[in-house]
């Protein structure tokens, strides 16, 4: 786990120097850090002086979650290979990722995005060209950034951009190609919208219930301690039940401005489930200190993005005092079953056509949501796993009716709703109303008036000059 990226030269010129500058642009405490060429593989603990010769390299920056993981990159059948992220296998991921692919990369890395089986993004040198791929939903990030001399891949925008690259996500379900010849994109297997089933409440919250335990249990193979970021409400609560059903000790940790109505609700919930809840607020003056960490992890000046961001921040620090490396969250669950006011409102207007603003909104979260979260954990050396990214059980949500997650009344998330009650949750979890986590921990109230304390127009411009100041700050460096 950690960190890895993928440079080759369109020029045939040597990267070394330019693939240290670009592991150097992550600042978090890693494990170890390896380098591939074609010269062959190398890991160490520490940031090497002098990386072997090569027009085109692969390198990862460790960060050690579970006893299996192991520094990487890794060699086998002759080619390098560095991945982040999970196979939900018994294995050790990395090796397991190794033989999946075979003898023939290319071929093997179809095959597996075809399954669809994990979440992971992967780089692979074989020969003269670089192979880098994605699941077909993309919790986990990869970006590509093109100049005239250089093609480059990386786990985050910083990466690239200390080389003078802008980065664009490489899309899920996507193989990049990366040779002298330029980049070539290949497309293997993405979300697609399915045709509604017809089904009743029971039949599918029998199916969900189903998928949701097969995910969860993926999830939880081999650990014997997790923590989950808690607001007390509703898709946070399901998860706490199902981990607690898989046997994992779990830890609940909520987190929100002094004052914020939300933790008491939590501590509520966490005393319904029976399971052991850490509580935390913070004050003006602990947002302001965080900012300029959670924005560099962002890497967007978006004043949503970053207050829906610095809660989970706190929820990974939190979990590193409690000596755990694994937070789960319930991202993906709005999207998925209508979890949002605005699903409301279109239902209203355009009835069962809103399924298509789901399915979007579900396709393009790997860009929009996960990719936030995914950064802003792992740059506390935390990796999240969210259940409700399971692909069996997007495809699942994705093929309900409408009326399953929308009503007429205004409520939302219908069938997640009953499958609380199924799982034993009181009606205060079950039928609980949803607040934005940025209102509800009041994050984005603490960031609005530190914007007018600063004499801004607005939050998005101090965004802006901060990142502007950060990016400003580390090339200089």
């Amino acid at each position: 786990m950690g960190y890895i990226a993928a440079l080759a030269s369109k020029r045939g010129e040597d990267v070394g120097g330019l693939m240290l500058r670009m592991l150097r642009a992550q600042s978090s405490r890693v494990d170890g850090v390896g380098i591939a060429s074609e010269e062959g593989a190398a890991a160490q603990p520490w940031m090497p002086e002098e990386t072997p010769r090569g027009d085109a390299m692969i390198g990862c920056l460790h960060t050690k979650i579970t006893p299996l993981d192991q520094p990487q990159p890794i060699t086998q059948y002759g080619h390098h290979i560095a991945m982040e992220g999970r196979l939900w296998s018994w294995r050790c991921d990395i090796l397991e990722m190794a033989e999946r692919l075979g003898h023939n990369p290319h071929q093997g890395l179809r095959r597996l995005i075809e399954e669809g089986e994990g979440s992971y993004a992967v780089v692979i040198l074989d020969g003269e060209y670089i192979l880098c791929g994605r699941d077909p939903i993309g919790l986990v990030p990869l970006y590509i950034g093109e100049s005239e001399s250089l093609i480059a891949a990386a786990s985050n925008r910083r990466m690239l951009w200390s080389l003078g690259l802008e980065a664009k996500p490489l899309k899920p379900g996507h193989i990049a190609r990366i040779s002298p010849k330029g980049l070539e994109m290949e497309q293997v297997r993405i979300l697609e919208q399915p045709k509604a089933e017809s089904m009743s409440m029971r039949e599918a919250v029998e199916q969900l219930d189903k998928a949701m335990r097969s995910s969860v249990e993926r999830r939880v193979r081999g650990l014997r301690r997790v923590c989950l970021a808690f607001s007390g409400g509703l898709d946070s609560s399901v998860i706490a039940r199902y981990l607690d059903l898989a046997g994992v000790d779990v830890e609940l940790l909520s987190v929100g401005l002094e004052g914020s109505k939300d933790l008491e609700a939590a501590e509520e919930a966490a005393e319904h489930l029976g399971l052991p809840i850490r509580v935390e607020s913070y004050g003006l003056g602990d947002v302001e200190e965080a900012l300029d960490e959670v924005l560099w992890s962002v890497e967007e000046a978006d004043p949503v993005k970053v207050s829906i961001a610095l809660p989970l921040y706190w929820c990974a620090r939190l979990a590193v005092e409690e000596g755990v490396r694994i937070l789960f969250v319930g991202q993906g669950s709005d999207e998925l079953f209508g979890g949002y006011r605005r699903y409301i409102d279109l239902y209203a207007s355009m009835g069962d056509e809103v399924s298509h603003q789901l399915f979007m909104d579900v396709a393009e979260s790997y860009e929009m949501n996960y990719a936030r979260d995914y950064k802003v954990c792992m740059d506390q050396g935390v990796e999240i796993r969210a259940p409700y990214t399971d692909l069996e059980v997007i495809e699942l949500g994705l093929s309900m009716p409408v009326e399953l997650k929308l009503s007429r009344d205004g409520w939302r998330k219908l069938i997640l709703r009953r499958l609380a009650e199924k799982l034993g949750l009181p009606k205060s979890i079950a039928w609980r109303r949803k607040r934005a986590i940025q209102y509800s921990t009041r994050v984005s109230t603490a960031l609005r008036r530190i914007a007018k304390k600063h004499g801004k127009g607005g939050l998005r411009q101090l965004l802006e000059e901060l990142l502007s100041l950060l990016r400003g700050s580390w090339k200089g460096s």
